[in-house]
Formats: C-alpha cells, sequence, structure tokens
C-alpha cells in the first residue's frame, strides 16, 4: 500500500472509456458481501468500475463530495480485487462547477486541470485488502482521536491498478470509514506535510534537496514517516537547535525503493514527543536519477509526513 495522502492525481482529466481489445474479461470488483456487516459509526465509499487493458499501469480518480454531518474520521479501510496496488482517499479544493461528482478521471499522467496542490489529506488510511489479503499499514489513531471529516468535502478516490496478465480486467474498488461523533472526539489530530516540489534532478545524476519548515503550535508528535519513490539514496530530517546545530530526528541513510509504498514509520505514543511551537525541522532527500530525462515533482518526491494533536486541519508546508 503506499500512502493515503501523498500520490498525486495531478493530471489532465480524460473522462473517455478504455478501448475493448476483445481479449476476455475478467471481473476483479470487490462486492459489499467481501467486506462483512459494517457497524452503525462505518460509512461505505464506493469506487467507479472501469477495465484495465492487458499490460496497463493506471490510476483513475472519482470526484465525490461528502454529504453527512461533520464527525471525527478514526479510521480508513480499502478494499481492491486482484491487480490493486492503491485506493487512496484524498481531499480536493478542486470545484465542483469545475469537475462535477461523479466524474471518473484518468489520473495516470501529469498536468491540466487539477494537480497536487488542489489535494490535501483527510486522513490516514490504516489497513487495506487486495484479493482477499490484509496489508496493514499500522497507523491506528488511539481511543478518542480523530481527523475532522467536514460536511461538504470534497475528495477524490484515486484507485491504481497494474494489470500484469494477458487478460483485460474490471475493477471497483470500495472503502470503509470509521467514524465518531463530534461531542465523542476527545483530541483532534491532523496530518502536518512537509513538501518540496520545486526540485528538479538532471538526466543520469545525482541530485539533493534540503529544507526547512518550523512549527506553527505547541504539538505532539503521533507518528513521523518519509516519502520519496524509486529514485531515492538517501532520506533525512534534523530538527535545528537554537545555536544552529543540527540533531538527527528520522533518517534513512539508505533508502530501498520498498519504502514508497511501506514507508518506515516512526511512532511516538502516549505524548511522548511534545514539540513546541517554533520548532524547526530540516528534511533532507537525496537521489539518483538514471534516467534520460530530468525528473521532477512528482514523478519523485520528497516529503516528510508527521501527524500531529491538537490539531484540527491540516498544515502543509511547502518548501520556498
Amino acid at each position: 500500500m503506499i500512502l493515503s495522502l501523498l500520490l498525486a492525481c495531478g493530471t489532465e482529466i480524460d473522462t473517455a472509456e478504455p478501448q475493448d481489445t476483445g481479449v476476455a474479461v475478467g471481473d476483479h470488483r470487490v462486492t459489499e458481501d467481501m467486506l462483512g456487516n459494517l457497524t452503525e459509526n462505518q460509512q461505505l465509499l464506493e469506487g467507479a468500475e472501469f477495465t484495465v487493458q492487458p499490460g496497463q499501469d493506471v490510476m483513475m480518480c472519482l470526484f465525490a463530495t461528502y454529504t453527512g454531518p461533520t464527525v471525527g474520521l478514526h479510521d480508513v479501510h480499502t478494499w481492491q480485487g486482484a491487480g490493486g496496488h492503491h485506493l487512496q482517499i484524498m481531499g480536493t479544493t478542486t470545484p465542483a462547477i469545475d469537475v462535477p461528482d461523479g466524474t471518473l478521471a484518468d489520473c495516470t499522467s501529469v498536468g491540466g486541470v487539477f494537480n497536487m496542490a488542489d489535494l490535501e489529506p483527510i486522513g490516514i488510511t490504516n489497513g487495506g485488502n487486495v484479493d482477499g489479503k490484509e496489508i496493514e499499514i499500522s497507523m491506528p489513531l488511539p481511543e478518542g482521536m480523530a481527523f475532522e471529516l467536514k460536511t461538504g468535502q470534497r475528495y477524490v478516490m484515486q484507485s491504481h491498478y497494474l494489470n500484469t496478465t494477458q487478460d483485460t480486467f474490471t475493477v471497483r474498488d470500495l472503502a470503509v470509514l470509521t467514524t465518531m461523533a463530534e461531542a465523542d472526539v476527545t483530541t483532534w489530530a491532523a496530518p502536518l506535510v512537509y513538501n518540496d516540489s520545486n526540485f528538479s534532478i538532471a538526466a543520469g545524476s545525482a541530485g539533493t534537496s534540503t529544507f526547512d519548515c518550523t512549527t506553527e503550535h505547541d504539538w505532539n508528535f503521533l507518528y513521523v514517516l518519509g516519502h520519496m519513490h524509486e529514485w531515492g539514496t538517501a532520506f533525512s530530517v534534523e530538527r535545528v537547535e537554537a545555536d544552529a546545530s543540527t540533531t538527527s530526528f528520522y533518517s534513512i541513510p539508505e533508502w530501498d525503493p520498498v519504502y514508497r509504498d511501506a514507508p518506515i514509520i516512526d511512532y511516538y505514543p502516549d505524548d511522548s514527543l511534545f514539540v513546541p511551537a517554533g520548532t524547526t525541522y530540516r528534511t533532507t532527500c537525496n537521489w539518483f536519477n538514471d534516467t534520460d530525462t530530468e525528473m521532477v515533482f512528482p514523478y519523485e518526491m520528497c516529503v516528510t509526513v508527521n501527524i500531529v494533536y491538537p490539531q484540527k486541519a491540516t498544515v502543509i508546508c511547502d518548501a520556498q
């Protein structure tokens, strides 16, 4: 599984139906009976149905709006059929007048009417199921803690599939949100994201990005993780001390491409990491671009993801 708040759906809108190759179609759709009985505090999100051609690597994005009451979002669990790579639920600021609810967009490539700047995390996927096999991401929120899910929140369901077979197959993904009433939330939490989208790595060359972000409020950190793609070589976050010296905070000296989908996560339970306002963290990403073209965001990334509390709104620090 890939982190539910990182993958860019920054693409030109393309709602064309995939062409029929004449190859037999398999049914990889997830049905509701695969989920079991939902409790009264669980809500089902239904993905769109589409076909995946032999050898195709495709991401499709379905636009929708949450119309229920404002609640606390405690958990997100996703289901995909065979060939599934990830299902992400991301907030979008793209208005319905531009991209109406129900629009299914091909968001495999980059460029167009909506991009990463229009997306913001509204929760963390804590578990998934692909073709009947459980995939645990292990980022649960403690009892009584939740993210805020507001009435009218627009969101994107991004389904990524890899078809390594010779057959065309049909897919439909599902997600289950576990929520709690606002009054029952004892602690609000939110993603705190440090992101650089301005780097460039020349073809056949090494590259480095270093940028600082300073905390805006007193926060407790619950989770910390780093995110790059296949061309990463090392990732680190340092705390900048008052005398300008630095202390290691999170470090992966040898990046493995598997960390893109299964990140190394630092967990700080029971208020064990308090960070006062004004604390500066320095993220450094190193890559090697072994392709013959320049590499930029979002094909490669440099992101530190934190879950902090008490905090309601998502906070994003973009490198300057």
